[in-house]
């Protein structure tokens, strides 16, 4: 008599625990990934939607499958272990990697559509705005969330896909990728009023530092970029973190201000302003677009860059020239 096939029913139980057991993880590891991007349970709560117990139930239940302390739990802060540092690191490859699937079905799609977050110098509006509407115009259900904001700004705490910036930025990291966008010629001017009351100055040498005004930084004034030097600031009729107050400063009579030609050049037409130092040159700014690494760039955030440059090299502006960037 033939005997019947003994099955050991526990260990065809095994794969099917092991499958449900990574999939857990994978939903807890997103979850820690943006408890640590936010830096304490209540603010990813607030981010994410979910209550903050749910997501400390969450990493708490991760930890024990893992058998393996992520979190150092502090009432103002959390830290990660060093074991809890290489997990995270994990983390983010398998968030991008998840996030290059939707970048391919969106690629598939061809169309560029959904939000883009992004931050840009006030002092530029007059141009993105132009670009922004004809990127509109092209895809209607695009989706813009526009911050004011001149220098290096972190991108994952305030969400956003794309950072344009005035100011130096550091060489590529683990935590922010930079890409030239375009040139900015630089100059000098100020009002009529300004202008005769310093007697018409042909150099910067003439010109007391409490007749210029200047970027600063939260503890000290930045000097004033020259083609061939630098000029040092002590003291300043005006110190401002943006391009746009230094502008405005002009404007009212202040002093005198470097900022882009593009940025005052109806001032300058009408009259309003004036150049001043004409024996002085100005070293040109260069207009950088910051993105986060390991989200890569989003191909509605490419395709946003490439129409930027685009309009640049179609419709020539005074003041920006294109940069070409083959990395971009």
């Amino acid at each position: 008599m033939m005997q019947r096939p003994i099955y050991d029913h526990a260990s065809s139980q095994k794969p099917q625990r092991q499958a449900t057991l990574q999939a857990a993880n994978l939903t807890d590891l997103y979850w820690l990934v943006r408890v640590v991007e936010a830096g304490s349970f209540s603010a990813a709560a607030q981010r994410t939607g979910m209550a903050k117990s749910n997501l400390s139930r969450r990493i708490i239940q991760l930890e024990k499958r893992l058998d393996v302390q992520l979190l150092i739990r502090k009432p103002r802060a959390l830290h990660l272990t060093p074991i809890g540092s290489r997990i995270y690191r994990h983390a983010l490859d398998m968030l991008g990697a998840a996030e290059a699937v939707e970048r391919a079905v969106r690629n598939a799609n061809g169309v560029p559509s959904g939000p883009v977050h992004l931050s840009a110098p006030t002092v530029l509006s007059e141009w993105l705005y132009h670009c922004l509407r004809s990127f509109k115009t092209r895809y209607p259900t695009i989706e813009f969330c526009l911050t004011a904001a001149d220098g290096e700004v972190d991108l994952a705490t305030n969400g956003l896909d794309l950072a344009l910036s005035l100011c130096s930025v550091p060489s590529d990291s683990t935590e922010l990728v930079a890409r030239a966008l375009a040139r900015l010629e630089m100059v000098i001017v100020g009002s009529s009023e300004t202008l005769n009351r310093l007697g018409q100055p042909q150099l910067l040498d003439d010109v007391d530092d409490l007749n210029l005004l200047t970027l600063a930084s939260v503890d000290q004034l930045l000097p004033w970029m020259l083609a061939n030097k630098k000029r040092e600031l002590h003291k300043a009729a005006l110190c401002a973190r943006d391009w746009q107050s230094l502008l405005n400063g002009a404007r009212a009579g202040l002093g005198l201000a470097c900022v882009p030609l593009h940025s005052c050049i109806s001032d300058l037409r009408a009259g309003h302003l004036h150049r001043a130092c004409p024996e002085e040159h100005p070293q040109a700014r260069v207009l950088y677009m910051l993105t986060n690494p390991y989200r890569s760039i989003t191909p509605t955030t490419r395709a946003l860059v490439e129409h930027l440059r685009d309009e640049l090299l179609i419709r020539p502006l005074a003041g920006i020239s294109a940069v070409m960037d083959d990395n971009s």
